[in-house]
């Protein structure tokens, strides 16, 4: 099994209908991807992650205030991005397998910008950023390494993930 995929969780501005944001990311993204939300948070997985970080910092200046993406691109690495409500990254954080280059941006002052983004400890994500990558990018486990990220930042990852698949190609929720 790979672990080739994408992962976000966007915090909607206030008055954003969550299964109108799923659309709109779905039809961007050209690529089905399943969501579940509490309350203004949308959670979303994608088998398509290439894009995902992209996408969702383009629609984030219309619809949310925050937002976290991970790619996760199986033994080549991962990338995890934290974003303002302009929709550029305020933190990336990154592992490279194979030497390809992934951005990164972990400083001390890019953690405390995302820390106070999500009015999260800046010293817990100094913690994680000490330890994330001593076990690298694992391929074929989802969600390792970079949801500690989102663990620190007081989005943790809803468990179980009961989602609603929205594909594009048919417009409609299943």
């Amino acid at each position: 099994m790979s672990s080739f995929s994408g992962w976000a969780v966007i915090d909607l501005k206030d008055g954003r209908d969550s299964e109108e944001f799923a659309l709109a990311l779905a039809a961007a993204h050209q690529s089905a991807v399943d969501v579940a939300t509490q309350g203004s948070r949308v959670f979303v997985f994608s088998d398509f992650g290439v894009t995902l970080s992209s996408v969702v910092g383009d629609l984030l200046p219309e619809w949310g205030v925050r937002a976290i993406a991970a790619s996760d691109f199986d033994e080549h690495g991962v990338i995890n991005e934290v974003l303002g409500p302009d929709g550029a990254a305020v933190h990336v954080a990154s592992i490279d397998e194979e030497g390809d280059g992934l951005p990164d941006n972990d400083t001390a002052e890019s953690r405390r910008a995302a820390a106070a983004l999500f009015g999260a400890e800046p010293s817990a994500l100094d913690e994680v950023s000490e330890t994330w990558s001593d076990e690298g990018a694992q391929p074929s486990v989802l969600g390792v390494p970079y949801l500690k990220w989102w663990t620190a930042l007081g989005a943790p990852w809803p468990h179980p993930f009961e989602s609603t698949t929205i594909d594009p190609r048919t417009a409609s929720s299943s």
